[in-house]
């Protein structure tokens, strides 16, 4: 039986691969790709589903007298899917807040609804906490591709709600973080949570707002803390916050010094903040290469020197190419 179903999770495996191929393809040839948050049960799409197989063989041979069998090479396997998934290396999407103001505001327009970036902080926050606790899209799929709507969608625009469509067509595991350069107001994380709720994701990406400059870093604070007090965003964030902290403009903007303190203060306080909320901060820090950049080729000491209760078992870090070099 062993033999059986390993033959049945193989030929999966087999047309999974198959239909990664020829998506490839097809989308080197302009042809739309293959949806693959539609689900299929002839192709492996989600990490688990694999997992449960695997489990089900692992459970067999233990239950069995098998477990030197069980604790060998199926156990690694295992493991490794654990680790890495189906994947290997989720990819995180990067974009400056501009280009998602520019996006919605070429929807309310089309909409007819007024320019969005003509709105105060406060206008914008009401409306876009009221779509996203709304169940419909914004608008129709491909709406932007239209010749007869381009005084609405420019090209930048179009690029930016492509994205955001394709995103949502990717199966699980595949993405990770949406991170917001040059992010400074509650609006910029809404409207990215907007934009991929509004593409028909239905398993959005964690948003990740970039703080880069002196004001942004001292600012940090009470944009997360209005986020975290408005309803519609904490329905829908699950209780988890990822924040990434820039190291290299910041040290650009206020020198090396002030920019560290900076750093290490928003870190404290965002912390405390995300505490008293009930919200798990995990710190996204975007650093690498030289000291000027953030950098510190003594990897342990570097951990050590972020602030207590900070880190709290989790925190993500870039790597920079030239560091590696």
């Amino acid at each position: 039986p062993y033999r059986d179903l390993l033959k049945i999770i193989m030929d999966k495996m087999q047309r999974t691969l198959d239909t990664i191929e020829s998506d490839l393809s097809n989308v080197r040839s302009g042809i739309s790709g293959y949806d693959y948050s539609s689900g299929s049960s002839s192709i492996y799409l989600d990490t688990s589903d694999l997992l449960l197989d695997l489990n089900l063989i692992h459970r067999s041979l233990t239950s069995t007298g098998n477990g030197p069998i069980a604790g060998g090479g199926l156990s690694d396997l295992i493991r490794n899917l654990h680790c890495f998934g189906l994947t290997l290396v989720p990819l995180d999407l990067r974009q400056e807040a501009d280009r998602h103001e520019d996006a919605v505001d070429a929807i309310t327009r089309f909409l007819g609804q007024g320019s969005y970036k003509g709105w105060d902080e406060d206008t914008k926050v009401a409306w876009l906490g009221k779509q996203i606790s709304g169940r419909r899209p914004l608008i129709g799929r491909g709406a932007w591709r239209k010749g007869s709507n381009e005084r609405f969608f420019t090209p930048e625009v179009v690029e930016v709600l492509d994205t955001f469509e394709m995103a949502a067509e990717q199966g699980p595991g595949t993405l990770g973080a949406y991170v917001i350069s040059q992010a400074t107001l509650a609006s910029d994380v809404m409207a990215v949570l907007l934009l991929q709720l509004s593409s028909g994701s239905e398993s959005p990406m964690r948003v990740a707002p970039l703080f880069e400059t002196l004001d942004d870093l001292e600012g940090a604070k009470g944009t997360m803390g209005r986020l975290w007090d408005n309803p519609a965003y904490m329905g829908r964030c699950g209780g988890r916050q990822e924040i990434m902290v820039g190291y290299s403009d910041s040290a650009k903007d206020a020198g090396r010094l002030a920019a560290s303190w900076a750093q290490y203060e928003t870190q404290e306080k965002l912390a405390k903040l995300g505490r008293e909320r009930g919200v798990e901060v995990t710190f996204f820090h975007g650093k690498g290469g030289t000291v000027g950049r953030g950098g510190n080729p003594a990897t342990f000491h570097a951990i050590l020197g972020h602030p207590p209760e900070t880190i709290d078992g989790r925190f993500r870090v870039t790597e920079q190419v030239r560091a590696g070099g």
